[in-house]
């Protein structure tokens, strides 16, 4: 799910001439920054612990006290336990870097070093502007009930042994979502990107993986939602609905609206949602099938997974038509209640939809 620029826009070359319908009430992202919402979310960018850590491995003057504040930062000790790393080594490793030890993972790292500062400068310009900012998206696209204040560090981080992209650990009330820039600079091999982009894309997947975790931890209940482990028609529905809202983070502003912006590609994941509810619904699957289903459903590039892309038609459409409060609402009472409000919101219009056998399924009780 997660893709640069310039994939999507090679998608969107794919996808053919937009059709013709009528312009969106908002230009760009669907994110309403003017209606207000009950939530109080403080987000921050912490950069002090990846410039102390370059200043380690460039082995320039200061540091030792740099050494220190890595030692003493409760970001970077939430950075090392969300990659499972041992504090004392990864301290040790930057202090042999320090010393001139030769090590080929850190000397990749002093190499580009002047890029890593370029990317953390871009985080502390305009700082406070940029974390209300990403605070207000996150807020806009949440149920409006419970409120919630949650507080957010993000923290751009230059480990030696990260496995994930985006690490994420909850400590003492705090929401930690770790960076890690050199898997995710993988593109930009050798810097010649602008430092911008790999910014970007940070703000992108960490604004989508806080969502997840946002809603998760403190918006999802079952029910109305199915149980994530569930392989029935439910299950997808729920699946759907929330892998929609992170989409709206993880592509790019200038991409939107999705529809009719990328129609084609967002009517062929409809054709493959509505395929794979139908199969769902018939009693007779078996189990293994229904499992197999939904485990490929989430597999693969961007487009193929056609719950994520359903999800976010629909809330990209809902959040435009309705209005932010409307969709918040209807993702705080279930999926069911966010397909309906778009079955009605697209009746009688060109807009991807729905197949009758899903629609059927979605006006009975829910068994």
């Amino acid at each position: 799910m997660r893709r640069t620029a310039a994939a999507l826009l090679g998608a969107l070359l794919l996808a053919g001439a937009a059709r013709a319908e009528d312009p969106p009430k908002l230009p760009g992202p669907p994110f309403d920054l003017s209606s207000r919402t009950p939530h109080r979310i403080s987000l921050s960018f912490d950069t002090g612990p990846a410039r102390d850590i370059l200043t380690l491995i460039a082995a320039e003057e200061g540091a030792p006290a740099a050494l220190r504040r890595l030692r003493a930062s409760a970001s970077a000790l939430a950075a090392l336990r969300s990659e499972s790393m041992n504090p004392e080594d990864f301290f040790g490793r930057l202090v042999l870097a320090a010393s001139g030890t030769p090590d080929p993972v850190v000397s990749g790292y002093r190499a580009r070093a002047p890029f890593f500062r370029a990317v953390l400068d871009e985080f502390d310009r305009d700082r406070e502007r940029l974390e209300g900012l990403a605070a207000a998206r996150l807020a806009s696209v949440l149920p409006d009930e419970p409120a919630v204040s949650p507080r957010i560090v993000v923290v751009p981080f230059i480990g030696t042994s990260g496995f994930r992209e985006i690490g994420e650990i909850r400590d003492d009330g705090v929401f930690y979502f770790v960076a890690e820039l050199p898997r995710l600079a993988a593109e930009e091999t050798g810097g010649t990107h602008p430092p911008r982009e790999l910014f970007l894309k940070v703000l992108r997947e960490t604004g989508a993986e806080a969502w997840r975790v946002l809603f998760s931890s403190l918006f999802r209940k079952t029910p109305p939602w199915a149980p994530s482990e569930g392989t029935d028609f439910e299950a997808l529905l729920s699946l759907t609905a929330a892998s929609g809202p992170p989409v709206l983070f993880l592509i790019p502003d200038e991409f939107f609206p999705l529809d009719p912006f990328f129609g084609d590609p967002v009517s062929r994941a409809f054709a493959r949602w509505n395929a794979a509810a139908e199969l769902l619904l018939d009693p007779k699957l078996r189990e293994q099938s229904r499992r197999d289903l939904l485990q490929n459903a989430v597999r693969g590039g961007f487009w193929s997974r056609y719950p994520a892309v359903v999800g976010a038609q629909m809330a990209d459409l809902l959040i435009r038509q309705k209005g932010r409060a409307a969709y918040a609402r209807a993702l705080g009472e279930g999926p069911r209640a966010v397909f309906s409000l778009y079955v009605e919101t697209v009746k009688g219009t060109k807009r991807p939809d729905f197949s009758k056998a899903v629609k059927k399924a979605l006006a009975a009780p829910r068994s």
